[in-house]
């Protein structure tokens, strides 16, 4: 019993075996736990991962399609945040657009721009459906007054056409009616006369209107322009007729006689052009005229001229007729002048024998442009104005100059005021050498300047006339020159060698 009771190392074996198992047993207990935790913990970190991931997936959609909408080519990593003045990143490129494209409306957002933007889209196409009216009235106003002008046309061309007509058929007859028709004429003169003052009241009247309403018709003044242009490109239509006709030619005095005289008013220095008695019409271009001439005497029924210059091979004969712009049986006109006026070439302005040349023929001058491109006489186009002439205007563009410049310029403005307002009132307008050659001028430049050697010069060659009748005849030289400037025929002389005693020695 005492044996049984004895603790023996079997014993003490046992007891620490057994602790040890209880104290394994607990650690694999324990161990399992956190194993089983870790496995719940991971588990739960996975689906999280998995959650973010799929959240991430759907943000990464979702900011790629905000770039495509936006409508810039980048990748995902070019967001570019804090980088909103680097056009190579979205937010850079989206700021440069709004402060491009957004302009005065640009506002701190996409949406606010846009918005910004659509109102003022609205508010333009407000304004443009405004404008859209007003021209849709203008042109209503336009289509009005252009039948108005059509009209108007329309009846003026058909008095022109019937007056033609009449006048084509009095010039038939009238060779044969002239001897036993003069009372008859005397009455178609008065009638004539009568008709052109009713026209010419008709017309400043007309005039007055076309003042009026100046504003509604400068629109037509370019489709009026355009038809004029147009017309006498097609066709050189006239509107004028003879002044007289040459009665009797003397070839060797150079002297020719009108049927025209002081009954008509007819005084001398006043040059006429001359045209075939078989012409399509006086006046029609410079081409038709086949000599230039001077009246010298008057009597009461007619006039003495001398030829100032003639086509060789289109002699002058009886029955031609002769024209001139600036004179007319009973009548008195004014013309209108602007440019530079050079009448004989020589590079001088002759603005004083113009006027001398107008109203030696009982003509005025209505409106006139100096050189320095102001007015001298400015009162507007009429009805009594016959013709508006265009003298030599320079190129602005071709002066460095800039007075100059501005005169060229004050010109070219008085110029086409001019031509505007001559179009309203039917006025003709005609280039200043054309004036002259109806008009019958014949240069006279009496001073030679170098470098115009090409233009005419009349000075005559030779020696001076000892009388004032003298005939001028053959005055080329002979050849022959002084004796003073004759080489000596026998040879140069060879020096003595001695010299004069005013030089001497003393000796």
């Amino acid at each position: 019993m005492a044996s049984a009771g004895k603790v023996t190392g079997a014993h003490i074996w046992a007891f620490f075996f057994g602790v040890a198992f209880f104290v394994f047993l607990g650690l694999w207990y324990m161990q399992l736990r956190e194993r089983e935790e870790l496995v719940s913990a991971r588990k739960t970190a996975d689906d999280a991962a998995s959650t973010a991931n799929t959240a991430l997936r759907n943000r990464i959609e979702e900011i790629e399609a905000l770039i495509g909408l936006v409508g810039h080519d980048f990748d995902i990593d070019q967001i570019g945040v804090g980088e909103t003045t680097n056009k190579t990143k979205v937010l850079g490129a989206m700021q440069d657009d709004i402060t491009t494209y957004g302009g005065d409306v640009a506002q701190q957002t996409y949406s606010a721009t846009i918005v910004k933007l659509r109102e003022e889209l609205d508010r333009i196409k407000q304004q443009y459906d405004q404008v859209q009216d007003e021209l849709e009235t203008q042109r209503q106003q336009y289509l009005a007054l252009q039948d108005q002008y059509n009209t108007r046309v329309s009846q003026f061309e058909t008095q022109t056409n019937d007056a033609k007509s009449d006048l084509q058929d009095y010039v038939a007859t009238y060779d044969e009616m002239i001897s036993d028709k003069d009372g008859q004429i005397a009455k178609l003169r008065g009638e004539l006369a009568e008709a052109l003052l009713n026209a010419e009241s008709i017309k400043e009247a007309y005039a007055q209107q076309l003042k009026v309403r100046e504003d509604e018709v400068k629109k037509l003044v370019f489709l009026n322009t355009q038809l004029t242009e147009k017309i006498d490109g097609l066709e050189e239509i006239s509107y004028e007729r003879p002044d007289g006709l040459i009665t009797n030619v003397d070839n060797a005095t150079r002297l020719v006689w009108l049927n025209i005289g002081t009954n008509e008013n007819l005084t001398p220095q006043t040059t006429f052009s001359v045209y075939d008695k078989n012409n399509q019409g006086v006046g029609r271009t410079s081409e038709d005229i086949k000599a230039q001439i001077e009246v010298t005497r008057v009597w009461e029924n007619r006039a003495e001229a001398r030829i100032l210059k003639a086509d060789l091979y289109r002699p002058i004969s009886p029955g031609d007729e002769v024209y001139s712009p600036i004179w007319e049986k009973g009548r008195k006109f004014n013309f209108s002048f602007v440019g530079f006026i050079d009448l004989d070439g020589d590079g001088i302005y002759d603005r004083d024998l113009l006027h001398d040349i107008v109203s030696s023929s009982g003509a005025e001058i209505d409106n006139e442009v100096g050189d320095d491109g102001e007015w001298i006489v400015n009162r507007g186009i009429s009805a009594n104005t016959k013709f508006i002439v265009i003298g030599e205007i320079p190129d602005p563009t071709q002066t460095q100059r800039e007075e100059e410049k501005e005169r060229f310029e004050k010109i070219i403005a008085k110029r086409t005021e001019l031509i505007n307002e001559g179009r309203l009132q039917g006025t003709r307008v005609m280039p200043l050498n054309d004036f002259l050659a109806f008009v019958g001028f014949k240069p006279q430049r009496r001073l030679y300047i170098p470098g115009l050697a090409d233009k005419e010069y009349t000075l005559k060659a030779g020696a001076a006339s000892t009388g004032v009748n003298e005939n001028v005849g053959d005055r080329r030289s002979t050849g022959r020159v002084s004796e003073i400037f004759t080489p000596n025929q026998t040879g140069q002389k060879t020096s003595s060698g001695k010299t004069s005693g005013a030089f001497g020695t003393g000796r």
